[in-house]
């Protein structure tokens, strides 16, 4: 299912047996981040005790977006839901790597698409 967002991000959820994907799209910043915690928030999107957000197509993360993803993990989590970040080598993971976040979440390869 592919949600309607700004022109700088597109957020598509794809639902599997065990978890829920949000493949993120673009730019992850104070424009974009709102459409992002609508998705992640909303339980008609992510359903399951598994959300990964694949980020490898995001092109820019910035602080906002940063404490978008941290909230976001936090509310999952207090609702027994784990959240996992799927990134390529790209500016996410460095920014990630760089602010020490990746002791914080746990950060896969992204899925083969």
């Amino acid at each position: 299912m592919t949600t309607p967002a700004p022109e700088d991000v597109t957020l598509d959820v794809v639902q599997h047996p065990d978890r829920t994907v949000v493949v993120v799209s673009g730019e992850l910043d104070v424009l974009t981040v709102p459409h992002l915690r609508r998705v992640l928030y909303d339980p008609a999107h992510v359903t399951g005790a598994a959300v990964v957000v694949d980020l490898a197509a995001v092109t820019f993360l910035d602080s906002v977006g940063i404490g978008a993803l941290v909230a976001a993990r936090r509310w999952l989590s207090s609702r027994g839901t784990t959240m996992t970040l799927a990134c390529a080598d790209n500016q996410p993971r460095k920014v990630l790597r760089m602010m020490g976040l990746d002791k914080v979440f746990e950060i896969t390869a992204p899925e083969p698409g």
